[in-house]
């Protein structure tokens, strides 16, 4: 800082210039007092040292925004997460009610199946002894008769 003021010191006096011995104006001459150059070299190191602050700022406010959005990217996978959970849940649940219903229609058609295969064994017990008798009747009449001949 100190050599800050006295580089900024070394250029204002570079600029001004000597009197000559004839009184003229010149144009290019500043001349302030001491304690206003002062101000001025103070002005333009508080100057410099707020732009860099300026631009620290500007750097961390951008980190903070990348750090804000990977936040919001984490949220918003995780409510995506809890939807496809959700939607898990739910599908699970129709899944089920759907193999609950299937199961109670199978039972039916399984107690409907059995009444009609009952009725059919015994249809076919009955059918099979009439014929098994029927037979037995015709085979006997068929050697009664050959033997008679």
């Amino acid at each position: 800082m100190k050599y800050l003021i006295l580089i900024i010191g070394l250029f204002l006096s570079m600029m001004s210039y000597a009197q000559s011995s004839k009184v003229a104006v010149d144009t290019n001459s500043v001349c302030m007092p001491v304690e206003v150059a002062r101000q001025v070299a103070a002005d333009l190191v508080i100057g410099d040292s707020a732009k860099a602050m300026l631009s620290l700022t500007e750097f961390e406010l951008d980190l903070t925004k990348q750090k804000l959005s990977y936040k919001d990217s984490l949220i918003l996978n995780g409510r995506m997460k809890e939807i496809n959970l959700l939607e898990q849940v739910r599908n699970e649940k129709f899944q089920k009610e759907y193999y609950v219903s299937l199961y109670q229609t199978s039972e039916k058609n399984y107690s409907a199946l059995e009444k009609t295969f009952k009725r059919y064994k015994i249809k076919k017990s009955f059918t099979d002894i009439l014929f098994i008798g029927a037979t037995s009747v015709l085979t006997g009449t068929l050697i009664y008769l050959k033997v008679k001949n």
